[in-house]
């Protein structure tokens, strides 16, 4: 047992970061003290490596964390909590930064965190309630602890799935392969020295996407680097839906087993889509769960001061409000619901043979836009829900929308703002000469300045069912959103075949993840107007119904 360590780095900063923000409580005991690095057992017997965060006479409750990404990394969270009276117990995943074994993520998660519950609840300063918090990976490891018998008596999770594979590896049947590198290049370089770090993140930025066009796509992380983790090559190798493969590694299948938890997710993140599934999964089991969403990429600090906020709250029992709080981005604000979905009622836009997204007529002409996808030159995503620090959020369109492969639709300047809450929805007849063909269509505010941003997209791998160049009706969900799209500003919704490396290029070969040996360009056709107009549906709120709230920030 040692007085606690200066934090250093991150961690430093983020501890201002909660310090600072508002309507936090005090410190009640400044003296905290780390028992760092104690081996706690594993059942195969490998050593978890475990850092215990407390102050003399502390009597709250236990905080566990159990992370593959070095437990110094959460020290500024870890003392924020152990001054305000509880203990913290963060534990490095096995074969990281000390822990035995090797790390293969997911796989040992159920076993090893079975194992720490059982050492944290025998412990003579043990209490008698157990909080499980974190985000991203530390959510995968939560989730996990709901496949054995030991569980958090309440669970904190941020930007995390219980379905890895189908949340962020394969949504809408393809691979998003950007994240994937992302993470494992990530991995290889988080315990080299510190110049080696350094040099690693300034290639990162040119290093990756060279990575996300590597022939076949399972060389990409040795590409982009010097590791070849045996990890993403399984995840290229288990690509194809419903791989038994993955059955063990989705986790918390049993809802019934979940404990209280608060989700907190974000519009920009990679998770959303996934962990939307998850509440309503809970909420259909009559499962205790909150959901809070803000305008938030992977990683954004404002989701530990939120996360922060909420765990003491729900270690206080104050926690108070809807069940449902959500930032509406645009400038909208903090607002209240009891439901999610929220409701609301359906706008309608028509897309015209000359790009107009336009209200609905009855007649209209019918017109064939063709465009061609060459996967040789892939459409990029400019922007998106990825991990890559590089490419994610609200990017400007300018170079996509220029592209001949993307086919626009814009709107007239809206007369009033328009909040849109909910997933909107897109109708649509298309052909391709090769059957084998994605479809990616992004909702787009253009501002007072001309300038396109994404605000939400969605993507789909076409089931080769359909005969060349057959035209096929389509109807696609977007991820969902809480935007106030800004009297004066203007929809536009873009239509292509790709958005690399956000999603991998499509090579147009009966197995496009993993053959890429040719690359086969296609032709694509989107009908407008006619008896079946392509239209986009809108979910549009009606604010009198949302009432606002105040939400702290840090300063």
């Amino acid at each position: 047992m040692t007085a606690a360590p200066r934090l250093r780095g991150a961690a430093r900063r983020e501890y201002r970061r909660l310090s600072r923000a508002a309507d936090m409580p005090p410190p009640t005991h400044p003296l905290v003290t780390l028992t760092p690095g104690i081996p706690v057992a594993a059942d195969d017997g490998a050593e978890l490596l475990t850092d215990h965060w407390h102050a003399e006479g502390a009597g709250g409750q236990t905080l566990l964390i159990r992370t593959p990404y070095g437990r110094g990394g959460v020290a500024g969270v870890a003392r924020f909590f152990a001054e305000r009276g509880h203990h913290v117990v963060v534990q490095s995943c096995r074969g990281t930064f000390g822990s035995g074994g090797s790390f293969s993520p997911l796989h040992d998660e159920v076993a090893d965190g079975q194992a720490t519950l059982r050492w944290v609840r025998g412990q003579s300063w043990a209490t008698d309630r157990v909080h499980s918090w974190g985000g991203s990976y530390f959510g995968v490891t939560q989730w996990a602890y709901c496949d054995g018998e030991e569980r958090p008596d309440t669970m904190g999770i941020a930007i995390s799935a219980r379905r890895f594979d189908d949340a962020i590896l394969y949504p809408g049947g393809g691979f998003s392969i950007d994240t994937p590198l992302t993470w494992a290049y990530a991995l290889d370089m988080q315990e080299r020295s510190l110049p080696r770090r350094i040099w690693a993140l300034l290639r990162a930025r040119w290093a990756i996407p060279r990575g996300t066009l590597a022939t076949p796509p399972g060389e990409a992380v040795r590409v982009a680097g010097k590791a070849d983790p045996q990890f993403f090559r399984d995840w290229v190798d288990h690509s194809d839906q419903g791989d038994p493969w993955w059955h063990p590694l989705r986790f918390a299948s049993d809802v019934d087993t979940i404990p209280p938890v608060t989700l907190m997710a974000g519009w920009q993140d990679l998770f959303l889509v996934g962990q939307l599934a998850d509440y309503a999964a809970l909420k259909d089991a009559d499962r205790p769960v909150r959901l809070i969403i803000g305008d938030w990429i992977h990683g954004d600090p404002e989701t530990t001061v939120m996360g922060v906020r909420e765990a003491l709250a729900a270690f206080a029992d104050t926690g108070k409000g809807a069940d449902v709080r959500l930032e509406i981005s645009g400038g909208a604000g903090w607002h209240e619901f009891e439901q999610w979905p929220v409701p609301t009622t359906t706008v309608f836009r028509e897309f015209t043979a000359d790009g107009q997204l336009a209200l609905p007529e009855a007649e209209r002409p019918a017109a064939a836009l063709p465009y061609r996808y060459d996967p040789a030159d892939p459409t990029p995503d400019a922007g998106g829900r990825t991990l890559n620090p590089f490419a994610a959020g609200r990017r400007d369109q300018r170079v996509r929308e220029h592209r001949d492969d993307v086919l626009i639709f814009t709107g007239d300047p809206l007369p009033e703002d328009l909040v849109i809450i909910g997933e909107p929805g897109i109708d649509l007849t298309f052909a391709s000469s090769n059957p084998r063909a994605d479809l990616f269509i992004r909702l787009c505010e253009v501002d007072l300045k001309g300038r396109s941003r994404t605000i939400t997209d969605v993507y789909q791998r076409l089931p080769a069912e359909a005969a060349p160049n057959e035209s096929r009706r389509i109807r696609l969900s977007f991820a969902p959103i809480a935007h106030r799209f800004a009297a004066g500003s203007r929809l536009r919704v873009q239509v292509s075949s790709g958005a690399h490396p956000l999603h991998l290029r499509n090579p147009g070969t009966a197995d496009p993840v993993r053959d890429h040996s040719r690359l086969i360009g296609s032709d694509q056709v989107v009908h407008v107007g006619g008896a079946a107009p392509a239209a986009l549906t809108l979910p549009a709120l009606d604010t009198s119904r949302a009432p606002a709230v105040h939400v702290p920030v840090a300063r």
